[in-house]
């Protein structure tokens, strides 16, 4: 006699990471065969088990386009033991007051999770063994703060979108299970070896990868809830990320709100801005994701403290590659004739104009770049940040911390031009140099001597998105020497052949 058991959509639910990947399995019925059996005598029969996976991921009412969870928090603790009530957990994202709502279906929004949380830091040193991803109640208590917008609609904050064509989209509330007291839990069986080991010099992060099949279920009632019960996997460091810390070279304390530029050369030999962003009150931020290569580090800061107004130098980290966590990376303050130290200040005028020599609008990123000399390289032009309270007319680009203009025609332009004049703050020194070293990084000083800028700008083409404009689209002034006591003017950046 010969029986066959058939197993049909069985899931089991899964949660693992690839520092850290949160990957959601899935094990269901039929594909593979397996039997048992006897010699053929009375008694005896053969049973034969098929596990299969389905064919695609499509529930009963059409496939899934997103899965929306609101995250309020995220957890880690270095005991393999503990419970979700026990000590030892550390915060690495707190969103209590101000909750994250991801597409766990969107690479964008689960790439690098702590840092599209908001995180400055990522993972710090450590052997952690578990992390607890703790999501926002669908019903929060009166007042509790919750998303805004909110992409699952009224009624919840943790949802999916269920596609079939535009008249068949439903948006279905996640119902929830203990996520919202305990967290999605990533335990020590989800990772390799027990636990993830972040040594010192290594910069982490957390990336989710999202398999919806493996971890929501549809209920009878029609309705579908996230399974959070977790039995295998894996954990591993990335390495698709930098971070660092920035201190007082003089006191080691941290410097807040310092601007961190991550740049690299073009085939002019200028440093570009290829990301930027802020240190926070510790002094540390993180960059997650990186696309492979590496990174030149450039670090400057004027920030007011007790009144006292205190700016440093750039200073730069040379080479630096995926994967590393800077330590300390010092910043000299600069000497002023007093206890504060203020910005040396750059003012200039842009002028563009078509090719029949008439006035032509024209929008310019402005770059103040400075010169330093690499140990065993050439010297490298480095785009030096540029402090905020300049003028209203200069305004910070969203992506670079680099400042933007428009040219117009107007009674103070030179003859057949547009013009815009700007104001920049840098800083009046020049750039501390380093090149990176697994060993540790040595900083030279600044150099004493003369503080040389030049301005490029970069013409685009007014409300275009970033089309190039005029010929050529890049134009570099001569180099000048910024004074720290009074107003330096820069040569005039002149754009002609514009739209």
């Amino acid at each position: 006699m010969r029986k066959r058991l058939s197993c049909k959509h069985i899931y089991f639910p899964v949660l693992g990471a690839s520092l850290v990947a949160a990957i959601f399995w899935m094990l269901s019925c039929s594909g593979g065969t397996s039997s048992m059996g006897g010699g053929g005598s009375q008694g005896t029969g053969t049973v034969t088990t098929s596990i299969s996976d389905p064919p695609t991921c499509t529930p009963p009412n059409g496939s899934f386009e997103h899965v929306w969870v609101t995250i309020i928090k995220v957890e880690a603790n270095i005991s393999s033991s503990a419970g979700p009530n026990d000590s030892g957990w550390v915060t690495l994202v707190d969103l209590t007051s101000a909750p994250k709502q991801i597409d766990l279906l969107s690479l964008a929004s689960t790439t690098c999770l702590l840092t599209q949380l908001g995180s400055s830091t990522g993972l710090t040193p450590g052997s952690y063994q578990q992390i607890r991803i703790i999501l926002l109640s669908n019903s929060p208590a009166s007042g509790q703060a919750t998303p805004s917008p909110n992409a699952c609609g009224s009624g919840s904050y943790n949802c999916v979108q269920i596609g079939g064509g535009v008249a068949l989209t439903r948006i279905l509330p996640l119902n929830l299970s203990s996520e919202a007291q305990t967290g999605i839990k990533i335990p020590p069986g989800q990772i390799t070896g027990g636990a993830i080991q972040l040594q010192a010099g290594q910069s982490a992060d957390i990336n989710i990868t999202f398999n919806a099949c493996a971890s929501i279920v549809q209920e009878g009632n029609g309705q579908v809830r996230l399974i959070p019960t977790l039995h295998a996997g894996e954990v591993a460091v990335n390495n698709n990320s930098i971070s660092g810390t920035v201190v007082d070279s003089a006191t080691s304390k941290p410097v807040p709100d310092a601007l961190v530029f991550l740049e690299q050369p073009d085939s002019n030999g200028v440093d570009r801005v290829f990301t930027s962003g802020m240190t926070d009150s510790t002094g540390s931020f993180i960059f997650c994701p990186l696309p492979s290569g590496k990174y030149d580090v450039v670090v400057a800061a004027s920030v007011i403290s007790g009144g006292v107004t205190t700016t440093y130098n750039a200073t730069l980290t040379s080479s630096v590659p995926l994967g590393t966590a800077l330590t300390k990376i010092p910043l000299v303050a600069e000497n002023g004739s007093s206890s504060t130290t203020l910005p040396a200040t750059i003012t200039g005028q842009v002028t563009s104009s078509n090719t029949s020599n008439a006035g032509t609008a024209a929008d310019v990123q402005l770059s103040a770049l400075q010169q330093v000399t690499i140990s065993g390289q050439s010297t490298l032009q480095i785009t030096t940040p540029v402090f905020g309270g300049s003028p209203s007319n200069v305004q910070p680009a969203f992506s670079s911390f680099t400042p933007n203009v428009e040219t117009a025609n107007g009674s103070g332009c030179p003859t057949g031009t547009a013009c815009a004049s700007y104001t920049l703050l840098v800083p009046a020194s020049n750039p501390e140099v380093g090149v990176w070293s697994s060993s540790g990084t040595s900083y030279s000083p600044p150099s004493p001597s003369n503080v040389n800028y030049t301005i490029n700008g970069e013409a685009f083409v007014p409300s275009s998105g970033g089309t190039p404009d005029c010929n050529p689209s890049s134009a570099t002034t001569r180099s000048f020497t910024v004074s720290l006591t009074t107003p330096t003017t820069a040569p005039t950046l002149p754009f002609t052949g514009c739209q």
